[in-house]
């Protein structure tokens, strides 16, 4: 079953002027997510229900799309869509190349999220935030150079995956602090912020 990955406010995000897209390699089917195989229903659910035993996930999320808009409005979320470029579930370690067939296997299906022009699906965002190395890997390989053409505005940076074990809270506060002189337009290489604790941690550009 292939998970959806909806806006958060589908009426709100073709209206905003700052469409924020997080993009992860590939839904994990081992965490607990309540159940939840739609994305966006998952951050709408939420904060009513335990932040589905992902609190985490949930808040990282916010952290970095807090930091893009510069404010800390519960409303950002209307500005705010998760999808992953594999949508069907894989376990806690992602594989590479069966994420890279199924972008190949369905890439219209996966490139609507960045050019979409079909206001029942979602318009096209503004923003562009690759979660984790293998996110952006895949979707500089394999999604770039077409995304580009269609949508040159979108600016880009590469963040760590929220769920990753060696992100520290109060240094990627500090980062999204920075964020938006971090994007770039997608015809520029992309930044890069890593974290391996609490020293070891910072921006850098990011290669393919």
């Amino acid at each position: 079953m292939k998970w959806k990955f909806t806006p958060y406010n589908l009426d709100e995000w073709n209206k905003s002027s700052s469409r924020v897209l997080f993009v992860a390699s590939e839904p994990n089917g081992d965490n607990p997510n309540g159940g939840i195989k739609d994305m966006g229903n998952w951050f709408r659910t939420a904060k009513d229900n335990g932040y589905h035993s992902n609190k985490l996930f949930h808040n990282r999320c916010r952290m970095i799309l807090n930091g893009v808009l510069k404010s800390e409005s519960e409303s950002n979320f209307n500005n705010f869509r998760f999808m992953d470029l594999k949508a069907t579930a894989g376990g806690a370690r992602a594989n590479k190349i069966e994420i890279a067939n199924y972008i190949k296997d369905n890439k219209q299906d996966v490139m609507q999220y960045f050019v979409s022009e079909d206001e029942n699906f979602g318009l096209r965002p503004h923003v562009t935030i690759l979660l984790g190395n293998l996110a952006y890997e895949l979707f500089s390989r394999h999604l770039r150079t077409e995304v580009q053409k269609e949508n040159q505005e979108l600016r880009w940076v590469q963040m760590p995956h929220p769920s990753a074990q060696t992100v520290h809270n109060e240094s990627l506060l500090e980062a999204c602090g920075e964020i938006n002189n971090h994007l770039w337009p997608i015809d520029k290489a992309a930044d890069k912020w890593f974290c391996k604790g609490k020293k070891s941690n910072g921006w850098l550009r990011a290669t393919p």
